[in-house]
């Protein structure tokens, strides 16, 4: 390299480097935030902004979950099913390797399903061998899962709030139940793999008895 192109090169290579003015950075950041609030705006037009704020909020809700110690009892899933009437199915042989991994406790079809705890509606979807289906998240990071349902409590989403009060759906026959007595399919599912709902699960008080008597009115006079 000689004459002109080495002292060209010694000029580039000497520049300072270039420094941007502040109102061209003020311009930049001006029109960085004009764009972030037109996508706001969008989102929030579409209504996506709030679906987004609803994750959010249901996915704090889950993580505030997993700090609470887990139930140590939970509610039998029917008002009128007591725990002695449950068969322990337990790990018994499903064919093609499986184990039974909860318990089938059986009621007539169209029985309303109850949820066994507090939490939220985790999942509401349809699979090959449960049907219908229910998850719900509660304390300690543990799902309960309501299968074979025949329909779904109407309008029931998932993010919604439950209570031992809730009703999830109602008993049936869907999914690899087709052919048998209706009956739920109740399972926990934990982080380390699913166990055993039976010795957690207790029976339902009795629903308190309300006066339903008529108040007596009193007698008028007829004219």
């Amino acid at each position: 390299m000689n004459g002109p192109a080495r002292f060209q090169v010694g000029i580039q290579a000497n520049r300072p480097p270039r420094v941007r003015h502040p109102k061209s950075r003020m311009k930049s950041l001006l029109k960085a935030f004009s764009v972030f609030v037109v996508v706001l705006l969008l989102l929030t037009v579409t209504g996506l902004g709030a679906a987004i704020a609803d994750k959010l909020t249901f996915y704090a809700r889950v993580a505030r979950l997993y700090t609470r110690e887990p139930d140590r009892k939970i509610a039998m899933p029917f008002e009128d099913v007591s725990k002695r009437q449950v068969a322990d199915t337990w790990g018994a042989p499903r064919g093609a390797g499986r184990t039974h991994e909860g318990q089938d406790i059986f009621a007539p079809k169209g029985t309303p399903i109850l949820s066994a705890t507090t939490g939220y509606v985790y999942k509401i979807g349809e699979n090959n061998l449960g049907g219908q289906t229910v998850s719900v998240i509660s304390a300690g990071g543990r799902v309960y899962y309501y299968a074979h349902l025949d329909a779904y409590a109407p309008g029931l989403e998932v993010g919604d709030p439950v209570t031992t009060r809730t009703v999830l759906g109602f008993v049936g026959t869907t999914g690899n139940a087709q052919g048998t007595p209706p009956h739920l399919h109740f399972g926990i599912y934990t982080m380390s793999g699913a166990i055993n709902p039976l010795p957690l699960l207790t029976d339902r008080a009795a629903p308190r008895l309300t006066n339903t008597m008529p108040r007596r009115r009193p007698n008028r006079l007829r004219v």
